[in-house]
């Protein structure tokens, strides 16, 4: 940890080794060291639990509470002394205001972590894990950095003998300062160092008696990882335990809820007594629909012929599917192999020799899901390609595990006839340009921007994408990209903004083995040339630094990428699209942004209009959402009031198409009725532009009043969580 953050902490820290010598203290516990004694430091190590904090009296009077903090890895121990009982719910004033407005949102609970990580860490490698229990499985929820050498993309695997099974055994945390065979003591150990890792931190998230999750860091620097950065980490993920566990269960609910719907919707809309393929035909067309996967089939596996055939498919039309194949260089015989979710990019390297049938078909990634019979046997892979990222997400494997558990007894029960003929129903295509179906809209605002993206796509230009946050500009980029001569090629998002500064550059450019430590074996592809004959989506172009600027600029100029550590230029085809929410021409103007890379970057400019000048399709917006949430969750669709539509046009919408969607979630859920009416509206909606602004103090205040003092209540209509909304309240005076 940084010295800088270190000095920030409202608590003293006092670093000891084994001989009750101290080598580092903040700036707290350097002045406390004036007043005590090297006795009275012994003294506490002697007397004190480390799991419990006891109150000590100082000569002067004063009363001081401690802990001493240890961990596996080393002999060193922390002396963490404040002036409160609960001083370690406290940390550095950065990082308590993004506690205390840390979201309760399910869906950017672990963007928020992962920011939390990035802001206090350096680090090369970055996992954050997400454990059952039960199944003693975990998946990854988030990971950035160098890839360990030899892993697969896989979802759903078990713990056994690796690091993630001591820390649930011991709900403690696991530091390695130094990283050597002679201290290997996990089955991943090896791959760690192999890749060139030397630092290793491994933390549990603990919820409700038991591991819920874990934050995993690597480091490429022996001695990055040392024991004040485990004592930081230990209390963050105590203060972000509870909402990453909720957001866990309510995931996996919506995960159960879209693949029950799937089955539910199908079940229905099937002739009772015709339980064959056409059951499977719209079984995965309704899978489609709700999980927004391009194309969605179901592929037999014969074990002993060695061979696979797809028996019912919707969606996206791939050429050469229909018939009898060999596993070999297929992504099920690598499922097979690790009995697990597996996805795979297309665009690495790494797979270039799987399913190479689909190259050049605008597909970008693949997922396959085992479909197991009720003996346990592998029968079936039920498989989703998108022409994005989506099928490598946490997601995508969500849904299709629900949705492949429903599918095992079925395929077991039916009598599969091998030579059927599969009629597939591809769905239905509206009548706007292509790859702008999903964009929603009738108002002429959206239309004239839609007419625009699309003529704009045509042709080979660098785009610029302006908007306010929340307006949609990765659907209007994906949009183009499907409907412009690139899109048999992959689509490769990278978002600026979340991506550590220190990484950035070997994620967009690659590098070439030995460039640096840590680095992998052979190398390793950027997202440029990832997306070679395709499109790269440049996300938040206006926060990439000044050197990564220029070197964005030779890019796009030259068409050639140059790896880090390599001096030869690499050509590349690519489609750059870029976006953002900042005025580039006024950092071009105050010299944070180069005038010369806007110029080549904006070709074309295209601006997403604002929510509240769209009009009507608010309306209309709110309207598909509270459909989509009807149908995926298999209840009554809830209808907006005449005076909530009155209302919904009002208000002035500054978080954008976003907002609208959280507005409608929460409507969603707590509404008991069909009519959602506009006293179920939130306080927002009838804030009239002329009132004098609230100060936070007025607010919380006026809200306790609303809410007759229900603090549950309350964080879940600020969209916080419960213990974000009790900081607030201490620290403003509201809670005793």
């Amino acid at each position: 940890m940084k010295k800088q953050l270190l000095d920030q902490f409202p608590y003293a820290i006092i670093r000891l080794n084994a001989e009750y010598q101290v080598t580092l203290t903040n700036l707290r516990g350097q002045g406390l060291l004036n007043k005590l004694s090297r006795h009275f430091l012994s003294k506490i190590l002697d007397d004190i639990d480390p799991t419990l904090i006891k109150s000590k009296i100082l000569p002067s009077g004063e009363v001081l509470f401690v802990q001493v903090f240890i961990v596996n890895g080393t002999s060193d121990r922390l002396v963490l002394i404040g002036d409160e009982v609960e001083f370690l719910t406290h940390l550095p004033a950065p990082f308590e205001q993004i506690l205390e407005d840390f979201t309760a949102d399910p869906n950017v609970v672990n963007q928020r972590i992962a920011s939390l990580v990035q802001e206090a860490a350096t680090f090369e490698r970055f996992d954050l894990m997400r454990v059952d229990r039960t199944l003693r499985k975990y998946t990854y929820e988030y990971s950035i950095g160098l890839e360990v050498e030899g892993t697969l993309h896989t979802a759903y695997s078990s713990i056994m003998n690796i690091g993630l099974e001591w820390i649930v055994q011991n709900e403690a945390v696991h530091l390695v300062e130094t990283l050597s065979p002679e201290v290997f003591s996990f089955r991943e150990d090896p791959q760690l160092y192999q890749t060139g890792f030397r630092s290793i931190l491994r933390v549990p998230i603990v919820f409700d008696h038991g591991v819920v999750g874990a934050i995993l860091l690597a480091s490429s620097e022996a001695e990055r990882f040392q024991i004040e950065d485990a004592m930081f980490f230990e209390i963050l993920s105590k203060l972000v335990a509870q909402s990453f566990f909720f957001a866990g269960v309510q995931l996996q609910h919506e995960f159960q809820t879209l693949g029950t719907s799937t089955l539910l919707q199908t079940i229905i809309s099937t002739v009772p007594d015709r339980f064959t393929y056409e059951f499977l035909n719209q079984y995965c067309t309704q899978l489609s629909l709700n999980s927004k996967v391009d194309r969605v089939g179901i592929f037999l596996i014969d074990q002993e012929r060695k061979q696979c055939r797809c028996i019912a498919e919707a969606g996206k039309t791939i050429e050469g599917l229909g018939q009898w194949t060999l596993l070999s260089n297929t992504g099920i015989q690598e499922m097979m192999k690790s009995k697990s979710i597996v996805a795979f990019n297309l665009a690495d390297p790494r797979f270039q020799n799987i399913e190479q049938s689909l190259v050049g078909q605008g597909i970008t990634a693949i997922l396959y899901a085992p479909i197991e019979n009720q003996e346990g046997k592998l029968i079936a892979a039920l498989t989703g390609v998108t022409s994005d990222e989506f099928a490598l997400s946490l997601a995508a494997a969500g849904i299709f595990k629900y949705a492949s558990d429903h599918l095992g007894p079925i395929l077991s029960n039916m009598s599969l006839d091998t030579q059927a003929e599969t009629s597939s129903q591809p769905i239905q295509v509206s009548a706007v340009p292509k790859g702008f179906e999903h964009i929603i809209g009738s108002s002429e605002v959206i239309r004239n921007t839609i007419h625009q993206a699309s003529t704009a796509a045509k042709y080979d230009f660098p785009i610029l994408i302006t908007g306010e946050t929340g307006t949609g500009k990765e659907l209007f980029a994906k949009a183009i990209h499907q409907s412009g001569p690139s899109a048999k090629g992959p689509f490769i998002v990278v978002n600026s903004a979340a991506i550590p500064p220190n990484l950035l550059e070997s994620e967009l450019f690659g590098y070439k083995e030995g460039a640096f430590t840590g680095g992998l074996k052979g190398g390793k592809k950027g997202k440029f040339l990832l997306a070679d004959e395709g499109t790269i989506f440049l996300d938040e172009i206006g926060e990439l630094s000044s050197e990564l600027q220029a070197k964005l600029l030779r890019v796009v100029q030259e068409q050639e990428v140059e790896l880090l550590g390599s001096c030869k230029p690499i050509p590349v085809h690519v489609r750059i699209i870029s976006a953002t929410h900042r005025d580039l021409k006024s950092m071009v103007q105050q010299g944070e942004f180069r005038e010369d890379l806007l110029y080549r970057l904006n070709a074309i400019e295209i601006q997403l209009p604002p929510l509240h000048l769209r009009g009507i399709d608010i309306l209309e917006l709110a309207e598909r959402m509270l459909h989509f949430l009807s149908r995926t969750n298999g209840t009554p669709v809830k209808l907006l009031s005449p005076e909530a539509r009155v209302q919904f046009l009002k208000y002035s919408w500054p978080g954008n198409v976003r907002q609208l969607q959280n507005v409608i979630n929460r409507l969603f859920v707590f509404v008991e009725g069909q009519v959602i009416n506009s006293r179920d509206l939130p306080p927002e909606l009838y804030t009239h532009d002329g009132d004098e602004a609230e100060t936070e103090y007025q607010k919380l205040e006026r809200l306790l009043r609303e809410f007759e003092g229900n603090k549950t209540a309350i964080a879940h209509y600020l969209g916080i969580t419960r213990t974000g909304l009790w900081k607030k309240l201490k620290r403003l005076g509201l809670q005793s």
